[in-house]
């Protein structure tokens, strides 16, 4: 798999930031994430670690 870059022109067409080995007609794949789904996955992981960045000798901080 080959990762390349393209910028949409409009809703059905993009430009390639380089060749592709695909002759007309053929049909390719796209993976295009949710806008936010970088982020999401960002925020989910953070409150799943949040807790287990602190040690215990940092409970001075409780009483904040």
């Amino acid at each position: 798999m080959k990762i390349i870059v393209a910028k949409v022109l409009d809703q059905t067409h993009l430009e390639l930031s380089q060749p592709i080995a695909a002759k007309p007609g053929k049909l390719i794949q796209l993976s295009i994430p949710d806008e936010d789904e970088d982020e999401r996955l960002w925020r989910e992981a953070a409150k799943k670690h949040f807790l287990e960045a602190y040690d215990a000798g940092d409970d001075i901080y409780n009483e904040l």
